[in-house]
């Protein structure tokens, strides 16, 4: 158990440390992005020729002038970009072990990105500009700047409608909220089927035995079938012994262009159930190798989602939770549910009727040691073995203990000599007992666990609730709880909604700094609900939902928001300090940084778009994420050039002191 918990940690570690440096690569070049356009635009105003000729003195002056010029917004954007991505460091349980890893890996490459774009780049400009810049006209660029500069000057002069358009697109965006549907993580499609057989309490090792073959024989058929390899109990070792009841068969996949009786997994599973219910009885349960340890580990059952009914009478717990069992089973979106055993065990039940024990002259402890020495066995001496020792057992013959006629007819000798059969001093019966009793904080429970299928989980866990509390009628001490993925997505977003509200206050306290204006640092913060518009519009068209790589993608999203807001504004402020007009400071300084916004925006996304691509394992964790940040990078960079300049020239004064 112990290596499976460390064989899945590394594999969810190495996972999102590489979705974390495809986001942190489009990232990574932002600051350089905007130094050395910056730099390049500052050595594009020389003359060339006169640039040639000029000391490499005065060509660093040049470099030193415009790296300080843009190095104050690019220090606190890759910073802001740093504070956003530490609440992950607060995600517990599952969640840290996915998340911790990519945040740390995003966090020390933006570090590095700014080491290179403050401390390496300017030199390095000034050297390979040494000889002097030809400046090449871009065609297509020099076309969107021309037609960006007609409609920001109609932006400008009809600021009021832009701003009411955008707050129309951002309240029809949160609409959309409610419809996506959330959950913990999308399920991995790992390319191996696990499944579990679950037979009667009673079953023999031999019986699962032969039962494990044909089922073996009826799935290697399938077409799409590598190799079936079955597991019968478990060692009662470790934490999860199980009974010779449960049989685990494991089946190897073809890749799915190979697939010819199914179009997907789901279709492939309803085949196979059809295919092995030959013997009446057996519950089926199907999962995937990794998607099963997880599911064990948070909730102790084999499934995605565990309903637990809790309480301190077993007969109870074992009607009401057939009775929530059968709910679940007419609910839409659920599947493979299945109320885990807690009866139906056959014990050997001796009772001593102690009256008639008295009357032969016998004791209750003389009747038990005789079944006890009889079935169970007595020690009478021992094996010595080098250092090992074993015992010796002696116990009656099979033939005498094979069933409770036979043992009831077994004879007692009472202290004046008389022989007594067990039968009449005692009843022996073969009663159904509980198989198990397992408890959560010292309260007897029962799991009805169930797989979602076609829908998401936080909305098929309210749709239970209700109807739980509506239709199932519950004694007094009795409570159901939901467990699995969902208690994990459920504290996930808690500390979430806990720690992200502290970074954003953080986010606004350094740009505060980088300003020293609250107003700007506000309008800056602008760019960040207007960014949650493609995020939510992206998971919605793709039909995702929103899951706690969705929360990520979100958090990611508003560091990349905000540093193109930090340049943009920092480029207003610089014009006014030079004496220019609002309107001019406003048009100029954002066709400025035109082509810097549009550049970040692009590689952000093109280091998205694997992600996006990518069908491989593990592929599904990643494309919320990435399918939030990319579409949140289209619609913050079109408000950011439009709504940005609109609000600024609308609502912002500019004070400065001369020096």
């Amino acid at each position: 158990m112990a290596l499976s918990v460390m064989s899945l940690n590394g594999i969810s570690a190495n996972l999102m440390s590489l979705g974390g440096m495809a986001i942190a690569i489009g990232m990574m070049v932002d600051g350089s992005v905007v130094m050395m356009e910056n730099i390049f635009n500052h050595l594009s105003r020389r003359n060339p020729n006169k640039l040639i000729g000029e000391k490499s003195h005065g060509l660093r002056l040049i470099v030193q002038e415009a790296a300080k010029e843009v190095g104050r917004p690019v220090f606190f954007a890759v910073m802001i970009i740093v504070v956003v991505f530490a609440p992950l460091f607060s995600l517990q349980g599952v969640e840290g072990k996915l998340f911790q890893p990519m945040a740390l890996s995003i966090i020390l490459t933006m570090l590095g990105s700014l080491v290179v774009a403050m401390l390496i780049l300017p030199p390095l400009a000034s050297y390979i500009f040494m000889k002097g810049i030809r400046k090449k006209e871009n065609k297509p660029l020099m076309f969107i700047e021309d037609h960006y500069r007609k409609a920001l000057v109609w932006v400008l002069n009809n600021s009021k409608k832009v701003m009411i358009a955008s707050f129309i697109v951002f309240v029809m965006a949160m609409t959309l909220i409610p419809f996506l549907g959330t959950e913990f993580v999308p399920e991995l499609e790992e390319g191996t089927l696990n499944i579990r057989v679950t037979l009667a309490p009673s079953t023999s090792l031999t019986t699962a035995v032969e039962v494990a073959q044909v089922l073996e024989d009826k799935l290697i058929q399938f077409p799409e079938v590598l190799f079936v390899s079955s597991r019968t109990g478990r060692a009662e070792i470790g934490g999860d012994p199980e009974p010779v009841s449960n049989i685990e068969l494991l089946v190897g996949l073809k890749e799915v262009q190979q697939w010819t009786s199914a179009d997907n997994r789901y279709q492939l599973q309803q085949l196979m159930e059809q295919e092995m219910s030959v013997f009446p009885g057996l519950l089926f349960s199907f999962s995937q190798p990794i998607a099963t340890r997880v599911d064990e580990l948070l909730s102790g059952v084999r499934a995605e989602l565990a309903v637990k009914l809790f309480g301190p009478d077993l007969d109870v717990l074992s009607d009401k939770g057939k009775e929530i069992e059968a709910l679940v089973r007419e609910t839409s979106g659920t599947s493979d549910v299945a109320m885990e055993q807690i009866s139906g065990e056959a014990q050997l039940v001796i009772t001593p009727k102690r009256e008639l024990v008295a009357r032969y002259g016998l004791s209750v402890s003389q009747v038990m040691e005789l079944v006890s020495d009889a079935i169970g066995g007595k020690a009478a001496g021992q094996v010595i073995q080098g250092n090992e020792r074993y015992d010796i057992y002696v116990r009656l013959d099979e033939e005498f203990r094979k069933d409770a006629q036979r043992i009831a007819d077994l004879t007692l000798v009472s202290l004046n000599g008389a022989w007594v059969r067990l039968g009449d001093v005692a009843e022996v019966m073969v009663e159904n007992g509980p198989t198990q009793i397992r408890r959560d904080n010292v309260q007897r429970r029962v799991v009805i666990q169930s797989n979602v299928e076609g829908r998401d989980m936080g909305g098929l866990v309210s749709e239970l609730e209700d109807r739980i509390n509506n239709e199932i009628d519950l004694p007094a001490g009795y409570a159901v709880e939901f467990g699995g993925q969902y208690e994990n997505q459920q504290r996930a977003q808690a500390r979430l909604m806990i720690v992200v509200p502290i970074s954003m206050a953080l986010i606004f306290l350094l740009l505060y700094f980088a300003f020293g204006s609250a107003k700007q640092a506000s309008l800056v913060m602008l760019n960040v609900p207007m960014a949650l518009v493609g995020g939510v519009v992206g998971l919605y068209i793709s039909g995702q939902y929103l899951s706690v790589p969705g929360s990520i993608g979100f958090i990611t999203l508003f560091g990349i928001a905000i540093l193109n807001g930090v340049v943009l504004v920092n480029s207003f402020n610089e014009r006014l300090s030079n004496g220019e007009t609002m309107f001019n400071s406003v048009l100029e300084g954002t066709v400025s940084r035109l082509r810097p916004v549009l550049m970040t925006a692009i590689t952000s996304m093109l280091g998205l778009i694997p992600l996006l691509l990518s069908n491989g394992i593990g592929s599904e964790i990643q494309k919320p994420l990435a399918t939030v940040v990319v579409g949140g990078i289209v619609t913050s960079t079109m408000l950011t050039l439009i709504l940005l300049p609109a609000v600024y020239s609308k609502f912002m004064t500019y004070d400065f002191e001369q020096e």
